[in-house]
Order: structure tokens, then C-alpha cells, then sequence
């Protein structure tokens, strides 16, 4: 099961709320995220981190390498696994699948469990 694109922008806003940012700060940007594309692996992938940082500093925000690191984990399959752990409410076995991506420790996995556990 594939991650939604509401999915993808919840892990997109919990790493951004480890980094700097409080949580309700990054909450604030999710929309300005999707609108900018944020969500979209496609896109993300499509650019370099200069234009990802682009389009995060347009969003209110800036953290490409972690924002491309994630997408690159979500376009190749590896964070398919994570709406089932969610659907089965099997916290553990999604924060060791979120916690091999890049810039994702023990306190973002944490914040995307939470963000993402009532989706």
C-alpha cells in the first residue's frame, strides 16, 4: 500500500518540526508544502537540491537534502510499508522503517507517528 499524498506531506512536516522549527510552525507550512509540490516524488526528484531548496524557501522553509532523501525512500517503495503499519497500529515497525531515511531519528520518526497514526 502506497503512501498518500497526505502521508508524504505529514513526513515532509515531521522533519521539518525536528530541525529548528517547532511543530505547529511546520504544521502551518504543510499547505504552502503541497502547493509547491512538496509531496510529489516526482517532482522532488525531478530537481536538484538548489531548486528543492527553491521551492521549500517559496513553501517558508529550508532543508533540501532531507526533503530529496525522503522522496528518494517514498519513489523507491521503501516507505510503502508504513500505511500498513499505520492501518495496524504497529508503531514500532513504522518508526524502524522510517528511521533508515536520512535525517529521520528516533525524535522525527516520533512526530511522523503522531502526525500521521489518526490519517
Amino acid at each position: 500500500m502506497a503512501l498518500s499524498e497526505d502521508q508524504r506531506l505529514d513526513l515532509v512536516v515531521a522533519v521539518l518540526a525536528t530541525y529548528n522549527y517547532s511543530l505547529e510552525k511546520a504544521w502551518a507550512l504543510k499547505a504552502q508544502l503541497k502547493d509547491v509540490g512538496l509531496g510529489n516524488p516526482k517532482i522532488v526528484l525531478g530537481k536538484d537540491e538548489g531548486e528543492v531548496g527553491n521551492l521549500m524557501k517559496k513553501a517558508g522553509y529550508i532543508i533540501a537534502p532531507r526533503v530529496v532523501s525522503l522522496m528518494e525512500a517514498i519513489n523507491s517503495g521503501d516507505l510503502d510499508p508504513l500505511a500498513k503499519h499505520i492501518a495496524s497500529k504497529k508503531e514500532k515497525l513504522f518508526l524502524d522503517c522510517l528511521g533508515k531515511v536520512k535525517g529521520f531519528g528516533p525524535k522525527s520518526c516520533k512526530v511522523a507517528w503522531e502526525l500521521m497514526k489518526g490519517n
